[in-house]
């Protein structure tokens, strides 16, 4: 009896016609069965497309590696372009030693003829697939310059007739906002939310890390069709696909993103710290980044000059304390609610501060020319950094108040002791994003440099200060 590798593969299923899966083995084992063949072992590739590699991963690596073990003696597919896409494929399996067979017949490749006949069929795959990928690529031209999305995917937000999905687009616009926002979530944070919510990606999946930087850096939502080969952008025509949000909201995202990147492969993650970015230097001003002491002691530090180090541990249980006093206060609700008449220039605001990183970008490099005054461009990025993080804070968006939602639903009096358990139970309850947002939004955390002669934590040293309107 002949032992053989099933061997199945589908890039696209999505009408159920010719080769799905399930009619692969259905035809493979009918096959085997007429010809008296043992099956050792179904391979399965779903979701590979013709024109991209099988990784390391993929079942086909793993056939070829058992068919070098000598577990079967040939390989069973139902047409050979869903075996072979190139000859380069094919000589792969003629290096492995094996046979292979179709639904239409075997062919031998231990043979002079059988090996001609496989170069052959292997030929006419890859001229079918660059064929059919010529043709992709000239329909997604047109559809590009008819002002049309070029995928076959409809993006999450919008009907495959390019109509938009309310609630799907008020979660894009919310996506948008919390990275934006300053302290920002983390697209790890989005991903939750999104999930959580129930919403699920056009192609009907939960959301990956991967598929929320894709959204938060899709320029259809902005009113553009990308071409991705040259990065071109084309407006999008007509009243289909309408933009979810504004062009400049779509630039500062695609902008965070890329420092986002430059900064991951300078200094690592995004802050994980409660004070991370959030509390401040009383000596300079600069945020506080953390950090660990020679001990290895968890640590906050001036971000920029140094100025001073205190331990993490004890100053993050004085601002928790601030916090959840804070949050079982009387003027609470008069911190989140928005005020009347308290009307931002959103977009305005979001163009200004695109403008201002790209004024930074460009100012950076010139500080290792040592021609020009390097006074004069500290103090511009300064002031411009300084600008940036005032538009981050009016840019926060009071409707959506991190402290409103913790305290939906708790009717216990203000300032008892039941409100305070039920804050306390809600804030551990929280990620680490959520906490930082609600720190900066309620306190101001200063940190002021040691007197001489200090050598323990001094909690007189730490001046946290109610946020008021």
């Amino acid at each position: 009896m002949t032992t053989i590798a099933a061997y199945v593969r589908i890039s696209q299923d999505s009408t159920g016609e010719r080769w799905g899966v399930e009619t692969q083995r259905r035809k493979i084992s009918e096959l085997s069965s007429a010809r008296d063949w043992r099956i050792v072992e179904w391979y399965e590739d779903n979701d590979v497309s013709a024109t991209k590699p099988r990784g390391p991963r993929s079942d086909w690596v793993r056939m070829l590696r058992d068919a070098e073990a000598g577990r079967f003696e040939m390989v069973v597919a139902v047409d050979v372009d869903r075996l072979l896409r190139s000859t380069r494929d094919m000589n792969t399996l003629i290096d492995s030693g094996v046979n292979v067979a179709t639904v239409d017949g075997e062919i031998d490749l231990s043979t002079a003829d059988g090996e001609m006949r496989a170069s052959f069929l292997a030929m006419l795959a890859r001229f079918e697939t660059r064929r059919k990928s010529e043709r992709q690529l000239r329909s997604n031209e047109r559809r590009r310059a008819e002002g049309m999305p070029a995928s076959a995917w409809t993006a999450f937000g919008w009907t495959k007739d390019g109509e938009i999905i309310p609630e799907q687009a008020a979660a894009v616009r919310k996506a948008f906002d919390a990275f934006l926002g300053e302290p920002s979530l983390s697209i790890r944070r989005i991903r939750e939310d999104l999930n959580d919510t129930g919403h699920r990606t056009a192609r009907g999946s939960t959301f990956s890390i991967d598929a929320v930087r894709y959204l938060l850096a899709n320029p259809l939502y902005a009113g553009f069709i990308k071409k991705y080969s040259t990065g071109e952008l084309f407006p999008v025509q007509g009243d289909r696909f309408a933009p979810i949000v504004s062009e400049q909201t779509w630039r500062a995202s695609v902008a965070k993103l890329d420092d986002n990147v430059r900064r991951a492969a300078k200094q690592g993650n995004a802050p994980k710290y409660l004070l991370s970015s959030v509390g401040l230097c009383g000596k300079c001003g600069a945020t506080l980044v953390s950090g660990s002491n020679s001990r290895g002691v968890g640590t906050y530090k001036c971000g920029e000059h140094f100025h001073l180090s205190r331990q993490r541990e004890p100053l993050d249980e004085m601002v928790r304390e601030a916090v959840l006093t804070r949050l079982s206060a009387v003027d609470v609700h008069d911190l989140v609610v928005p005020q009347e008449g308290e009307v931002i220039d959103r977009e305005a605001m979001l163009s200004e501060r695109k403008a201002l990183v790209e004024r930074i970008e460009e100012l950076t490099p010139l500080l290792a020319d040592i021609r020009q005054p390097v006074k004069t461009i500290t103090t511009g990025l300064g002031l411009a950094q300084a600008r940036i993080t005032e538009i981050d804070a009016e840019l926060l968006d009071r409707s959506v108040s991190p402290s409103a939602d913790l305290l939906a639903d708790i009717d216990d009096p203000i300032g008892s002791s039941e409100r305070r358990d039920a804050v306390e139970l809600r804030w551990e309850a929280l990620d680490m994003d959520r906490r930082r947002l609600l720190v900066d939004e309620l306190v101001t955390v200063t940190v002021e440099p040691i007197r001489p002669g200090h050598v323990r934590f001094d909690p007189d040293l730490i001046r946290i200060e109610p946020r008021r309107d």
